[in-house]
């Protein structure tokens, strides 16, 4: 390729005219000359041009015209000439160097960079997603009950008393096989302390048996009567993270210990608010101590007379699937109260569920 040709290339690539190149002097003429006599027209005196018309003049071989536009368009085509001249220079005008700084190069992409770009994108994803199993992985075990004892059928809510209508079911079985129905409701009514609410099914039979017992000198307190299900996931939070802290247990192991005596929420028989617990006045105390008390005494010998049952009898844990409470009582029905604590058996046994 020719020094002019590629002048002409670089002169296109920056978008300015390509100028003509000079031809001989006698050359130029002629064909000048003969271009006016075939348009049968004569070159016009310098300054005798009439309005409107052009006038023009030969200027180092370009044609300019009057006017601003003319000046500027001769001026570029000037600078063009002057650059190209020789077609030996290497360096772009400086409006060309302007015209290319201004434009942002793109980048061209490294395979390599972009693929590890999105490895590492889908790693952090997936470490996200592993992280937040791990975290949630304690509350979701919380509704993972081990089963003891088997599920029953027919264990409705309600039933239908001698008139006809619905009433609360008070043989209900809630444990760790069988948990609160959905649908489940309550009637409730506070005791007159306004310490805590029972089902209104048995605030007459507990106030009866409560009263007598008292009439004998005995003093009661009812420590616990119907909870909700966030109540429940409260108190077994709290314990977990008592044995966790205190005796450096991990979660599974306090879970596990826990709900031998707290049942998870939704499994607990005070949301029927069938249950509850019942204290001495002066040993308000939880714990084995419970049942060397006269009042705990009077209330195994007696609660089956008013409907109530001990729940959770020392000698069945592998039937009920909790530690022996002597302070938990659970409304059953004097008929079923009477048959399950003269056998000294418990509400699965009696319904079959073991």
């Amino acid at each position: 390729m020719s020094a002019e040709e590629k002048a002409e290339n670089i002169c296109r690539s920056i978008g300015i005219a390509v100028p003509v190149q000079e031809e001989d002097a006698d050359m130029q003429k002629e064909t000048r000359v003969g271009t006016r006599k075939e348009a049968g027209k004569t070159k016009p005196v310098r300054g005798t041009a009439k309005k409107g018309q052009t006038s023009v003049k030969k200027t180092e071989g370009y044609v300019k015209k009057t006017g601003t536009k003319a000046a500027k368009t001769t001026a570029k085509k000037r600078e063009v000439r002057e650059w190209t001249v020789d077609a030996g220079v290497t360096e772009l005008p400086k409006e060309a160097q302007k015209r290319n700084t201004g434009r942002k190069k793109r980048k061209k992409k490294d395979p390599y960079m972009h693929s590890l770009k999105r490895r590492c994108a889908l790693l952090a994803a997936l470490a996200l997603v592993l992280g937040g199993m791990v975290v949630a992985r304690p509350y979701l075990k919380r509704y993972t009950v081990p089963v003891g004892g088997r599920t029953i059928t027919g264990n409705s809510s309600y039933i239908t008393d001698e008139s006809g209508l619905p009433v609360q079911n008070p043989l209900i079985l809630v444990n760790k096989a069988n948990p609160l129905p959905d649908d489940y409701e309550v009637d409730l009514h506070w005791l007159s302390n306004g310490t805590c609410a029972v089902s209104s099914l048995i605030y007459e039979p507990l106030s009866e048996m409560l009263t007598d017992g008292s009439s004998e000198g005995l003093q009661f307190v009812v420590a616990s009567g119907y909870r909700d299900v966030e109540t429940q996931q409260q108190l077994l939070d709290e314990d977990i993270e008592a044995d966790m802290q205190n005796e450096g247990m991990s979660w599974q192991e306090a879970y596990d210990k826990e709900t031998m005596e707290t049942m998870p929420p939704g499994y607990s028989e005070h949301s029927t608010g069938l249950a509850v617990d019942l204290v001495a006045l002066d040993y308000q105390i939880l714990d084995g101590g419970q049942e060397q008390t006269p009042e705990n005494q009077w209330l195994q010998e007696n609660c089956s007379r008013y409907g109530f049952i001990l729940r959770y009898p020392e000698g069945k844990e592998a039937v009920t699937d909790i530690h022996y409470e002597s302070w938990h009582f659970r409304y059953v029905g004097v008929e079923a109260a009477q048959e399950i604590m003269s056998r000294g058996s418990t509400l699965e046994e009696y319904l079959g569920a073991y």
